[in-house]
C-alpha cells in the first residue's frame, strides 16, 4: 500500500476508515450521550514496533529517511479490523471530519493519563469519558460482550485516507462483524 498521507509520527494508516458511533450513560451525570471511536478495516497497516521515528534505521544506523517518516519495510499489513484509541495525532482532514460529526469528540488533556488524546466528552455535562473505560473494560462502549451489544455500534465508512499516532490498538475486536454498517 502506498502511504496515503506520509503523516509524521503515524503508527497506523489506511486508505479508508470507519467512525464508530454508539451511546452510553455518562458516568458523571447519568444522562445518555453519544460517543465516537475510530476503526480500521481489514488490510490497514501498522508500524513495526521497533521502527524508529527519529530518522534512524531499525538497527540504529543513520538513515536518509525524513525524520518521522518511516520506510516502507517497517509497515505491516494487518490481518483484521481494529479499533484505535488514545489517538494523539491525526491529519487535519480527519480532524475536520470528526469535528463535523461531533463537537464532543476532541483533543483533550487527560489527568488520568497525563497526556492529550482525542477523547469523548459528555454532551450534557462536558465530562471527559476516558478511552480505558470505553475500549479496555469488558462491556465498555467499544468492547461489547455480545452480538446484541455490538449491534448498537454503528460503523460509518469514510472513503478517505487515514493515518494516526495512537497508543491504543485492538486488533480483531470481538463481535466487530456484528456492528451495524451505515
Amino acid at each position: 500500500m502506498t502511504d496515503p498521507q506520509r503523516f509524521q509520527d503515524s503508527n497506523v494508516r489506511s486508505p479508508d476508515y470507519y467512525v464508530a458511533r454508539t451511546s452510553v450513560r455518562c458516568w458523571y451525570c447519568g444522562l445518555p450521550t453519544w460517543l465516537l471511536a475510530l476503526a480500521l478495516p481489514h488490510g490497514h497497516e501498522t508500524l513495526e514496533a521497533d521502527a524508529a521515528p527519529d530518522g534512524t534505521a531499525r538497527d540504529g544506523s543513520a538513515s536518509d529517511e525524513t525524520p518521522g517518516v518511516h520506510d516502507a519495510e517497517a509497515w505491516q499489513r494487518a490481518g483484521g479490523s481494529a479499533f484505535v484509541f488514545y489517538v494523539q495525532q491525526l491529519p487535519q482532514a480527519v480532524q475536520d471530519r470528526l469535528t463535523q460529526l461531533s463537537r464532543f469528540f476532541r483533543l483533550s488533556f487527560s489527568e488520568a493519563t497525563l497526556n492529550s488524546y482525542w477523547a469523548n466528552h459528555c454532551e450534557h455535562c462536558g465530562t471527559l469519558l476516558g478511552d480505558h473505560e470505553l475500549h479496555c473494560e469488558p462491556d465498555g462502549a467499544f468492547m461489547p460482550s455480545s452480538e446484541a451489544e455490538a449491534a448498537n455500534i454503528r460503523l460509518l465508512h469514510i472513503a478517505e485516507p487515514f493515518a494516526a499516532a495512537t497508543a491504543g490498538y485492538a486488533l480483531e475486536p470481538e463481535f466487530f462483524g456484528s456492528c451495524a454498517k451505515e
